[in-house]
């Protein structure tokens, strides 16, 4: 899938782009019944607190214009069974825009929005729960991790070293983890698919053989050029083994549903045989469908499963059909319709627009964004998405434009350094040789970053980075580098303020 949300997550890892109880300093939930009792911002407080009552914490770090942070604050977080296991632990929130929230991000090893991590008192890592769950599912997790003991670090140990001895609980807790969304234990991605691929060989239950064998195809299958799946004969087999199990029964489509609908589409699209690609595609829309179906389900998770459709109908760059066009329509405006306050109509909306995008409906897919912006309190959220959609259109200048206006109106000191960013690259992207704009749009980010000391961490300093790589090889490609020298010298400036991270930040646009 290429919608516009997944395209922003790639750009500002929304992830990315891997649901409110709370969201800001208004926003904690007091301590009634109905609510979780989230503590705002204040993470040594919470660890001090889980130190003297011996519970242990629940983190939970998003931000208030990510889609699946309102998803699971929409659904899991006003959930009564998961409200109820939140009373065993000390739950803090952290808003990635709030005071030393980055600081923390890259204590607990935290790039993506949203992150729900379990600590035990003395601040270690019990676990680490995938946004991808049900509220039930997330329920149950919490109820195994209250007195565990066990780090996330030694269970990731024993399941590499031996895990014949892994008890029932460590099964569950790994089956749960959110493996897609952790730089922390994973740095290196190979790593993690050769565990799943050691999981799936060795688990004790067929839906958790399935779960880690889909896992590890999702994240271990290689990729050409284009971006496409280019799986090995070896990794085409398990596709055509384990996808078909995975179909067969419901529950583990249900707990598989977002592989299903973003990531498996792409691996059935890259089997050679064309039979057995209608066959598994066929079966795959079936079972997505299904999902759709069920009310239980988040409206988010629902919507998104005609990606299927969309993905395998444009495999081979063949365009979408109208039956496919039709069922997108009637999907986003179902979507569209259902999505009745702003935090689900935050988890939404984006990938509904993208979705039609996707399909070739541009034109609905502005009008919906466009509608948007007067209704949601983060307008600036869909105007990368509108930038986004005015680039694949090829309006240039409107790209930029959207680009420049979401800036402009994105509030939070992480989130404006974020989305300069995203203005900043693209006016690299489409307007190269007009150096008085990226001179400007990238000022705009040193501008931003001086603004926050201290603030060089983790995710902000990830994007940055990436940032200054990108305007370093502007400069060698357009010969310019005396803009680049001048924007290097207010860097040394911005960087000067980081404290501690003050080398590292001068190391923006390392080679």
């Amino acid at each position: 899938m290429t919608p516009l949300v997944l395209a922003l997550a790639a750009a500002l890892a929304l992830a990315g782009c891997k649901q409110d109880a709370a969201s800001g300093s208004g926003e904690v939930a007091s301590a009634h019944q109905a609510e979780i009792a989230w503590r705002a911002g204040d993470v040594d407080d919470a660890l001090a607190e889980a130190r003297e009552s011996g519970k242990p914490v629940l983190l939970y770090w998003g931000a208030k214009w990510c889609p699946p942070c309102n998803q699971m604050k929409s659904t899991i977080f006003k959930d009564p069974g998961f409200i109820a296991q939140t009373r065993g632990f000390v739950p803090v929130y952290l808003d990635g825009d709030s005071q030393g929230a980055q600081r923390w991000g890259e204590r607990f090893g935290i790039t993506g929005y949203p992150t729900v991590i379990v600590l035990r008192p003395d601040g270690t890592e019990v676990t680490r729960l995938s946004s991808a769950g049900t509220a039930a599912k997330f329920a149950d997790t919490l109820r195994l991790a209250a007195g565990r003991t066990t780090s996330t670090v030694d269970l990731l140990k024993q399941a590499e070293s031996d895990p014949a001895r892994l008890s029932k609980e460590d099964w569950q807790l790994l089956a749960d983890f959110d493996w897609q969304n952790d730089p922390l234990h994973f740095e290196d991605a190979r790593r993690a698919v050769a565990l799943l691929d050691r999981l799936a060989n060795t688990a004790p239950e067929p839906a958790l053989r399935n779960r880690f064998a889909l896992l590890a195809l999702v994240m271990g299958a290689k990729k050409g050029k284009d971006d496409r799946y280019a799986p090995t004969p070896a990794q085409r087999a398990r596709i055509a083994l384990v996808l078909p199990a995975v179909l067969a029964d419901p529950a583990e489509v249900t707990a598989n549903r977002q592989e299903l609908s973003y990531q498996a589409p792409s691996l059935v699209a890259a089997l050679p045989d064309a039979a057995q690609r209608t066959t598994l595609g066929g079966a795959l829309i079936a079972a997505l469908d299904k999902v759709q179906a069920d009310s239980a389900l988040p409206l988010a998770d629902r919507l998104a499963t005609v990606n299927a459709d969309v993905e395998l109908a444009k495999a081979g760059g063949a365009k979408v059909p109208p039956a496919v066009l039709a069922k997108v329509r009637e999907r986003a405006a179902w979507a569209d319709g259902a999505a009745r306050d702003a935090m689900v109509r935050q988890s939404v909306i984006s990938t509904a627009a993208g979705l039609l995008h996707d399909a070739g409906d541009d034109a609905g897919a502005r009008r919906m964004l466009e509608a948007e912006l007067k209704r949601s309190k983060w307008a600036y959220y869909y105007m990368l998405d509108l930038s986004a959609l005015a680039e694949d259109t090829g309006d240039r200048q409107a790209a930029i434009e959207w680009a420049r206006k979401a800036y402009e109106a994105a509030q939070g000191p992480a989130t404006r350094v974020q989305w300069a960013i995203a203005w900043s690259r693209a006016v690299m992207r489409l307007a190269p040789g007009d150096d008085a704009a990226v001179e400007g749009s990238a000022g705009a980010v040193i501008d931003e970053l001086g603004k926050s000391p201290d603030s060089y961490y983790q995710r902000t300093r990830a994007k940055v980075t990436g940032w200054g790589k990108a305007l370093r090889e502007w400069s060698r490609a357009t010969g310019h580098r005396d803009v680049f020298g001048r924007l290097e010298a207010r860097m040394s400036e911005a960087c000067a303020k980081q404290g501690q991270s003050t080398a590292a930040c001068l190391s923006w646009a390392a080679a």
